[in-house]
């Protein structure tokens, strides 16, 4: 679990142009960082998602809706070897999406925050990803009392300024990745104890941003991950 104050990874000049040859073993993990503004996606979307995109009235939430599974299907395809359009998802009761068959026991997750997205693939465990941009929010604190442990409550409370902020987000995302580790909702009341939840650590993807991973079994050392920008 990360802790308030401690290093956190700084994967902004670590992003390859490669795509990796194959699936993560199960002590590493791969991260994607994907652009959802670039004009020249191609639309891989299933009949579905093509309805979940016609219900978007603004024209850049429907657009980046687009591109984020055009991207996602894009890269479990590469990893299957099959057409982006053969990739088959289901939805668990919360919405999280998993392949069908688990070929391969890939597990993935996928978030994004206004134009950047962040797709984590593992293999053997379930695993959550949440991107956040790092900025202030109305009712941080009244936030943080509701949903942060005590501890954390108290060492946010005692910061001000950007440094309140900066802790605000790194706990937030870590909060959001461990629920969306376990397919659950954030207000799920049997996961109120910090006991229950999987682990969780921090990480910079972008200047301006912060994200967290969660996995259900010890999450791999840092230099055990490797960071692809999709191209």
């Amino acid at each position: 679990m990360s802790q308030p104050g401690s290093p956190v990874p700084d994967l902004t000049n670590l992003w390859l142009s490669e795509r990796p040859e194959s699936t993560p073993d199960p002590d590493t993990l791969h991260l994607w960082s994907i652009n959802l503004d670039r004009s020249d996606f191609r639309r891989y979307l299933s009949q579905d998602e093509l309805t979940r995109a016609s219900r978007f009235t603004l024209e850049t939430p429907k657009s980046r809706f687009i591109a984020g599974r055009s991207a996602l299907r894009s890269i479990l395809g590469h990893y299957l070897a099959i057409p982006p359009l053969s990739v088959r998802l289901k939805y668990g009761d919360h919405g999280k999406p998993e392949l069908a068959d688990q070929a391969g026991d890939i597990h993935f997750n996928l978030a994004h925050s206004g134009p950047l997205a962040i797709l984590a693939v593992s293999c053997g465990s379930p695993v959550g990803v949440d991107v956040e941009k790092i900025q202030s929010r109305r009712y941080m604190l009244g936030i943080a009392e509701r949903m942060f442990s005590r501890e954390n409550f108290t060492l946010l409370e005692s910061l001000s300024g950007s440094a309140r902020t900066r802790l605000f987000c790194h706990l937030w995302t870590g909060l959001e990745a461990r629920h969306k580790c376990l397919g659950t909702g954030l207000f799920t009341p049997t996961l109120a104890s910090e006991d229950a939840m999987p682990c969780w650590v921090n990480f910079i993807p972008e200047p301006g941003f912060c994200g967290a991973i969660s996995m259900q079994k010890e999450i791999p050392k840092t230099e055990n991950w490797t960071g692809f920008k999709f191209q």
